[in-house]
């Protein structure tokens, strides 16, 4: 996918036009919106962002979206999403598509890979899901984590190898195996239902890979690094299950990579 840019100060993103207007990249200031050159915007990004800057969040998410801050606090509706941001001053003032794949075309599903700054300078990335809602595109799912410069010394050939395990067990048909050796004892998984919680209920929804005749391979479209401990990947499956999927990567206390979050279609 080509990089999308966008930035922005306290205006709102309402000059669409921008859009089609070549500009060279400058500091931001109180009066400039600026897109890099032509390239379009989606508009379900713009029009978070100015929800965002504007507390006016309940309509860019589906009522019953969730955002995980922690396997200790998941926030399950638009209502709650938009109060949680609402106790947070700060303001965008920059963002960037970093990769967006649509998921599956009939339900209109795509994931995307947002990174944002804010006025307090502060850079974070997002993993979003996003799901087209008639004429609106609106957020079902997201995960925020803070980027720090730590993240350039990342070696990513350790999470590889976690990847090449997790297919391993996966068809050794033991799920039992898989989720104790590659999935955080916190773990979440999301697949548009309520969302699983703990490595004992997520080998009991993993069951059926128990099936001898099940097959898969995990195939990694993008993996972007976010901090040291941190790294999320959205990829395609092919085997018995041929969706994309989503993995959030975390480093354990003993320098382990496990998966903190996994989602798919």
């Amino acid at each position: 996918m080509k990089l999308k840019t966008i930035t922005l100060s306290s205006v709102l993103l309402c000059i669409i036009g921008c859009k089609q207007s070549q500009y060279k990249k400058e500091n931001i200031t109180d009066s400039v919106i600026e897109i890099n050159q032509s390239k379009k915007v989606s508009s379900n990004l713009v029009d978070w962002v100015n929800a965002f800057n504007t507390n006016t969040l309940e309509n860019s998410y589906d009522g019953n979206a969730i955002k995980i801050i922690s396997s200790d606090t998941i926030i399950s509706s638009a209502s709650e999403i938009a109060n949680h941001y609402r106790t947070h001053k700060n303001k965008i003032t920059s963002i960037e598509s970093l990769f967006s794949i649509e998921a599956n075309k009939e339900r209109g599903i795509t994931y995307e890979l947002v990174k944002y700054k804010t006025d307090n300078l502060k850079e974070y990335t997002q993993i979003v899901i996003w799901k087209a809602q008639g004429e609106k595109t609106i957020r079902e799912f997201e995960f925020t984590g803070e980027n720090t410069i730590e993240s350039a010394q990342v070696d990513t050939t350790k999470i590889a190898e976690r990847r090449k395990l997790w297919i391993e067990l996966c068809n050794a048909h033991n799920p039992e195996n898989l989720v104790k050796e590659l999935y955080s004892a916190n773990t979440m998984y999301f697949n548009h239902k309520p969302i699983v919680k703990g490595t004992e209920d997520l080998i009991k929804e993993y069951d059926y890979m128990s099936n001898e005749n099940y097959a898969l391979n995990l195939n990694p479209i993008k993996l972007e690094v976010i901090n040291a401990n941190l790294a999320f990947e959205i990829g395609q499956c092919s085997g018995s299950y041929n969706g994309k999927y989503i993995l959030v990567w975390r480093k354990q206390a003993d320098g382990v990579w496990k998966v903190y979050i996994d989602s798919n279609i």
